[in-house]
């Protein structure tokens, strides 16, 4: 469980930052960059996602697990609060 207050997006774009380590070349990462034009491979985003899924104690669902979801800071912010909405609804029992 994350402790901080912080909001998703802050957490997410400092995930990406780091995987593509953009601030060590001066860039400022918008929520709307395209981080596929910004050199995201298929294997950073791997990183990416299990860092993600690591860092908010989530599993993203397997149709979540494709490029668009990880387009930009805010398609993955998206995901991420679409996963724990999921998880914090309680399960129905028949």
């Amino acid at each position: 469980m994350i402790v901080s207050q912080e909001p998703v997006v802050e957490i997410v774009r400092r995930i990406v930052d780091k995987q593509l380590n953009l601030s060590a070349h001066g860039y400022e990462l918008d929520a709307d960059d395209d981080l596929w034009n910004m050199g995201m491979t298929s294997l950073t985003c791997m990183g990416l996602m299990l860092t993600v899924e690591d860092t908010f104690q989530i599993e993203l669902p397997e149709e979540a697990l494709r490029e668009g979801t990880f387009r930009t800071v805010g398609t993955i912010t998206a995901a991420v609060e679409a996963a724990r909405s999921a998880h914090e609804k309680p399960e129905r029992r028949v």
